[in-house]
């Protein structure tokens, strides 16, 4: 995924040249938030945590500079103490936003989980259809990457490139579910796997994974209400 550093002032070629002077701080920052390096992972920005928090600082100092010149020139002719005004107000928008710039890759990761939890009942369902039909699982996989199922089409994108590239199927199914932010994506690729592994009957397994987390979801669903 790309990387963004969400309202910045500075497009982000120069954000991130100016950001590397800042990387010694973003270091010492990025230690009070251990969760942002795994929230990163999971969201595919591929940055490290001490880049981000860089680019994140210097895109904080440009929005107090600009704010506080911007209230400054506004309040000098209304208040008498408009540069200690403009100063504050600067300061609390700025909190705010740097806030919300550290908090960005988590977002990102939960947009990326709803997504998929959201589609992967259809997409096990599709499976489980296609195998009764007697196509190769791998078919299915390419079939599936080439379908609108959002961030899972994407996932098995990556999925089908792999073994294209001779990387055998198990192998890339059990790297493509320790790489998802999902739980029950991972739980259901790897019993995918483990059934390929054994030799089990694939639309049995597909079966029993289907009604485990349609249940699963049942029940969350239930006690959210």
């Amino acid at each position: 995924m790309k990387v963004k550093i969400p309202f910045s002032l500075i497009p982000f070629r120069i954000l991130k040249r100016l950001s590397s002077r800042f990387f010694g701080i973003g270091s010492k920052v990025a230690r009070h938030f251990p969760l942002v390096s795994l929230y990163l992972e999971k969201a595919e920005m591929n940055i490290s945590v001490q880049e981000y928090f860089a680019m994140c600082i210097t895109s904080a100092l440009s929005f107090f500079l600009f704010n506080f010149l911007f209230f400054s020139l506004i309040l000098y002719s209304i208040l008498k103490y408009s540069f200690v005004v403009s100063f504050f107000v600067s300061f609390v928008l700025t909190l705010f936003i740097f806030t919300q710039q550290i908090f960005y890759p988590k977002l990102v990761a939960n947009r990326k989980i709803k997504d998929i939890e959201r589609n992967l009942i259809p997409v096990l369902q599709y499976i489980l259809i296609q195998l009764s039909s007697g196509i190769p699982l791998f078919t299915i996989f390419v079939n599936i990457s080439r379908e609108d199922y959002g961030a899972i089409s994407k996932e098995f994108q990556k999925a089908v490139k792999k073994i294209n590239a001779g990387i055998p199927q198990t192998e890339v199914l059990d790297t493509l579910a320790e790489e998802n932010p999902s739980l029950y994506f991972r739980r259901a690729i790897w019993q995918l796997t483990n059934g390929l592994k054994t030799g089990s009957d694939t639309a049995g397994v597909v079966k029993e994974v289907i009604a485990a987390i349609s249940e699963e979801q049942l029940v969350q669903v239930q006690r959210y209400g």
